[in-house]
Formats: C-alpha cells, sequence, structure tokens
C-alpha cells in the first residue's frame, strides 16, 4: 500500500503528455483488479460486468460526468469512501523514463479531469 506521502506526491504531478478527454473520469478507463486502467477508447469503468460504451455517447451526447446518469446520490456516496484508495492510471500521467508507476488517487484524478474545459 502507498504511504500518504508517495500518493501525495502522484497527485501533484502534472500530466507528462496531453491527451484529449471528456469531462467524464470514467470514460475511456475499464476496471482490472480493483483499479481503474487506461484503455483510451469507449468504454465506461462503472460498468464492470462486461465491456461497455459510455450511454452518453451511444445516445450521440457529449460525455460529461455532470451530466452522466450514473452520476447519482447513490454512485457520488459510494465513490465518495474510496476516492482516497482506488488507484488508476491515466496514460497521461505516466511518469517519464520510468518502467512502473504506483499510479494516482481516484480522488486527484477526478479533480484533473472536471477541471477541464468541456470538449464541444
Amino acid at each position: 500500500m502507498l504511504s500518504l506521502f508517495t500518493r501525495k506526491r502522484y497527485e501533484e504531478l502534472k500530466p507528462v503528455s496531453s491527451k484529449e478527454r471528456y469531462r467524464c473520469p470514467f470514460y475511456g478507463f475499464h476496471m482490472a483488479r480493483g483499479m481503474l486502467m487506461d484503455q483510451s477508447g469507449n468504454r465506461c469503468a462503472l460498468i464492470t460486468n462486461s465491456y461497455s460504451p459510455c450511454r452518453m455517447e451511444i445516445r450521440i451526447q457529449t460525455p460529461d460526468w455532470s451530466e452522466c446518469p450514473f452520476n447519482n446520490e447513490e454512485n457520488r456516496a459510494a465513490l465518495e469512501k474510496i476516492a482516497d484508495y482506488l488507484t488508476i492510471f491515466p496514460d497521461e500521467f505516466y511518469p517519464e523514463e520510468t518502467k512502473s508507476w504506483k499510479g494516482m488517487t481516484f480522488r486527484g484524478w477526478q479533480n484533473y479531469i472536471m477541471k477541464r474545459k468541456p470538449v464541444s
């Protein structure tokens, strides 16, 4: 398990590469062994029992967590409980010149992605 110091250090990192993202912390990720892994495509990590594309994109809407039907009181409460423990591995934060990294907390990722301007 990561120490708070190590985890905090990764949350303060700036992206090392540019990647266009929708304002949704789950878009383009899948759940694997209790972690969110970047898969760089139309996938919703909240639907874990099978591969599932983003429901908003299927409806020809721009994916945005603020407008997502999964962004409801029950899911927000559940995410709040695990936001500091769930690890996510977005490609653009992978430190340069390293063979591996320990990821970042979901809370750090969500804060970063939701501050971005919406994709038009």
